[in-house]
């Protein structure tokens, strides 16, 4: 049966009420629709009914009332809405037929792939035609083939598809669309939920397992990573068991596990086939068993007691080399380096498997990072090739953009610590004025020490034994070698920006340089200088008055 969409079930709703004629363009205004859609939808409606029913059509001067037949075999199709009544967009549908070729238990035909994505049998052999032209564009050879026989299968060298499976659910499960994954699920759950990968039984297993063995393991994997883990191992193992393939390229693909075999994952992966086997009585031989080894081994880790193995102490020193290429050449400065070093590790160790075994990582957030975090993603960018030379792979913007992450969180630690200043209150204006406006510096100025309150006389008197950055003073007459912020005794709005952007940079001179770049902007736009004025104006007090409700709200 073809599947409607919602524009389509509403005419069909419609046409049901229907007791006298009604002409589409009555039709199209009550529905809010083109004619032209009309009659769009009520042809796949035609193209749902059953043969045996005669197609609705509308009459010349008369329009569309349906017989009795006809309203008991839309009533049948308004009866088949669903929560997973969802259109796949073309390369949805060829995601889901290529996961389908790949871990169906029965012999793929057209038929059944027309079944599973609800269309017509051009509309399979066309996305069938594009799932070719993809899998050309892939680093190892991938070929759709088909027989009589076996129907459709992919013919290639396991660990490759393995490593497109992979790529394939990862845009699916983190490709942001939901809709489009229950909907996923829902086919999935429907055409292979009678086998044991896909049971209920099977799933619950995993989600009780995973955590304990990550205990015993002394690695907590990242959350999401472990949720992904248990939603893909199904496809993982039971494409691999559709493949077809030698003893000889069963024997290169363990040389392909070599760096697996002694790592604590493995023995892990072993322990959960055994459980597998008693829980379900499903064998894992040990290819399979080295397929969970590499996942749980690629994804990122929150938790990992073993990161001071000796086995990674030439992946220390090349992060050490990293973090100092970084320090000579931008002066960045990271003051909890041994910190960082052990964060990057565990961070590297699963990137370096990830990049082995093929296995993609997509970072979401790259393109926010490349755009907010420039300069320090293009520094890491222009360290990498360390990285990069030492363990021969090729990092994406991804991989740069994991890196920043970590780097940013301890340059930001720093950078506060660094930047701390010191100041003094100099004010006339009596204790209680003295007081409000010490409460008011300490509540704006989080990057600054207030060491004392003086008044004039006082500040004068030790005024060469003072070690600040700068001084606060309600007098306009102080004379003073320090670099001298002129307040009111109750803080205004100007005050306020003053003190904050001095207490971060040390520099009064950003804001200058923001007024000049607004003014070219304004001005490559705007002719007219009173015109320029008056909009800058605006644009300042608007960014002043955002500015100052963040800073109250404190």
């Amino acid at each position: 049966m073809m599947l409607l969409d919602k524009k389509s079930y509403d005419l069909l709703s419609y046409l049901i009420k229907l007791d006298k004629p009604e002409t589409v363009m009555a039709i199209a205004a009550h529905l809010g629709q083109s004619r032209r859609k009309v009659y769009y939808h009520l042809e796949k409606i035609n193209q749902a009914l059953p043969e045996t029913v005669e197609q609705i059509v509308s009459l010349p001067r008369v329009g569309i009332c349906l017989n009795d037949r006809q309203k008991q075999a839309c009533q049948y199709l308004l009866k088949d809405v669903n929560d997973y009544n969802y259109v796949m967009k073309c390369d949805e549908r060829i995601k889901l037929s290529a996961i389908y070729i790949a871990v169906s238990t029965h012999r793929v035909t057209i038929d059944r792939l027309m079944a599973i994505n609800d269309v017509s049998r051009n509309t399979v052999l066309n996305d069938l035609s594009d799932l070719r032209l993809q899998l050309e564009k892939q680093d190892f050879p991938i070929r759709l083939q088909a027989t009589k026989t076996d129907g459709y299968y992919f013919d290639c060298y396991p660990l490759a598809f393995i490593q497109f499976l992979y790529k394939l659910l990862d845009t699916i499960y983190h490709g942001g669309n939901a809709s489009f994954i229950e909907f996923f699920d829902h086919k999935i759950s429907q055409t292979l939920g009678e086998t044991t990968y896909f049971s209920k039984a099977f799933m619950q297993f995993l989600n009780t397992y995973l955590p304990i063995a990550q205990i015993n393991l002394g690695k907590r994997i990242n959350r999401q990573d472990s949720q992904f883990m248990i939603q893909i191992l199904p496809f993982i193992l039971l494409s691999y068991r559709n493949m077809r393939f030698t003893k000889e390229v069963k024997d290169s693909l363990k040389e392909d596990f070599n760096l697996i075999w002694k790592r604590k994952e493995y023995y892990i992966a072993k322990d959960l086939a055994k459980q597998i086997y008693q829980h379900f009585k499903l064998h894992l031989d040990d290819i399979e068993v080295g397929l969970v080894a590499m996942l749980m081994l690629s994804f990122r880790k929150d938790k990992d007691n073993h990161i001071e193995s000796p086995d990674y102490d030439d992946m220390r020193m090349t992060l050490k080399h990293f973090i100092k290429a970084l320090e000579d050449r931008f002066q960045l400065h990271f003051t909890h380096k041994s910190d960082l070093i052990k964060q990057l590790t565990r961070h590297c160790k699963a990137l370096v498997y990830r990049k082995t075994y093929g296995m993609s990582s997509h970072n979401p957030l790259t393109n926010q990072i490349k755009t907010k975090y420039e300069d320090l993603f293009e520094k890491t960018r222009a360290c990498s090739p360390i990285l990069e030379e030492a363990w021969s792979m090729t990092l994406s913007d991804d991989d740069i953009a994991n890196l920043t992450i970590h780097l940013g969180g301890d340059l930001l630690n720093s950078v506060s610590e660094v930047a701390k200043t010191k100041t003094v209150i100099v004010s006339d204006e009596g204790i209680a004025l003295q007081k409000l406006l010490h409460r008011q510096c300490s509540h704006y100025l989080v990057n600054s020490e207030i060491e004392a309150v003086l008044t004039t006389e006082q500040f004068q008197s030790i005024h060469d034994l003072l070690t600040v950055n700068f001084v606060i003073t309600t007098n306009d007459h102080l004379q003073t070698s320090f670099t001298k912020l002129l307040v009111e005794p109750i803080l205004n709005d100007d005050n306020i920006l003053s003190l904050v952007r001095f207490s971060k940079r040390q520099d009064l001179s950003d804001y200058s340089s923001f007024t000049d770049s607004l003014e070219k902007c304004i001005a490559s736009y705007i002719e007219d200088e009173k015109n320029q004025y008056s909009l800058k104006t605006q644009i300042e007090a608007l960014i002043r008055q955002e500015f100052i409700q963040d800073m109250t709200r404190k």
